[in-house]
């Protein structure tokens, strides 16, 4: 196994995201395996370097796939919701995204690592807006977090720390 991300589900499931295996594994909190899906490979219930995973109110599973440069939505059960993203540097692009967030109203952040920099997607992947860094740029952020007063706290590996950026008014 080569666990990269975890989250909890509303049900309070663990959800480990495994890179090496390209799957995602459901767990109780026992340990006790729940179901998983995923495979590698480049199609819709495939990964090519799943990293991170997020949990919506719908309780999908929202997973960024780092080499196919997209994020998946998916329902507990592994059947795909929807897929946004591709290769590039535009609005709702990616190079490799890495971690992943919903917000209080839906929307998905993520973590844009080749591109360095934070997209927000509105909660059917529409691309809405970044997350202002250019007081402090990121290189190479990965894993992500928001606070209850509105700010996001990013794992810059490139730069060896963590930064705090102000995201919701």
């Amino acid at each position: 196994m080569g666990p990269k991300g975890v989250t909890v589900d509303q049900e309070g499931h663990v959800i480990v995201v495994d890179n090496k295996a390209c799957t995602v594994f459901i767990f109780q909190l026992t340990g006790k395996l729940v179901s998983k899906f995923g495979s590698r490979g480049n199609g819709d219930k495939q990964f090519a370097g799943p990293h991170f995973a997020a949990v919506n109110k719908n309780n999908e599973i929202i997973v960024t796939d780092f080499h196919n440069h997209s994020v998946k939505v998916f329902t507990p059960d592994g059947e795909l919701v929807m897929k946004f993203g591709s290769n590039g540097e535009g609005n709702g692009q990616f190079n490799a995204p890495t971690g992943v967030a919903v917000d209080v109203n839906g929307n998905i952040i993520v973590a844009d690592w080749g591109n360095s920099r934070i997209q927000v997607f509105d909660g059917s992947g529409s691309f809405l807006s970044y997350i202002n860094t250019s007081a402090d740029p990121l290189y190479g952020p990965q894993g992500l977090a928001l606070t209850s007063d509105g700010h996001v706290v990013v794992a810059d590996s490139g730069n060896h720390c963590f930064k705090v950026y102000r995201y919701l008014q």
